[in-house]
């Protein structure tokens, strides 16, 4: 056997394990976007808890079925549609809200 042949598996076993360590690397950071260097404040992170500690958000997480997928699917946009909703009016209520007045687009189905 040549010692390039006799290279390669002890090549792959240091490759390989260096691999999955980096494709783990997500798996650990924050959940969703980044928030947005002029959302980064402590008045708009008091508006996002209390937009998911909304009633109407709580409500709908209440109503979730984790062995039912497409009630998951749907319920999971109207909870993102209320937390926005609450989160705005958040910051409405703080004089915080954002630049121009157009209403975020909801998809039809």
């Amino acid at each position: 056997m040549t010692s390039a042949a006799m290279r390669r598996p002890a090549l792959a076993g240091l490759v390989l394990p260096g691999l999955v360590l980096l494709g783990a690397c997500g798996l650990f950071g924050p959940p969703g976007p980044p928030v947005p260097r002029d959302e980064d404040t402590p008045q708009h992170e008091a508006c996002r808890a209390e937009a998911r500690n909304s009633p109407e958000v709580l409500a709908l997480n209440r109503q979730m079925n984790p062995s039912n997928q497409w009630n998951v699917d749907r319920l999971a946009g109207e909870v993102r549609r209320a937390e926005n909703h609450a989160y705005r009016n958040c910051l409405a209520a703080h004089g915080l809200g954002p630049p121009g007045g157009v209403e975020a687009q909801v998809p039809r189905r």
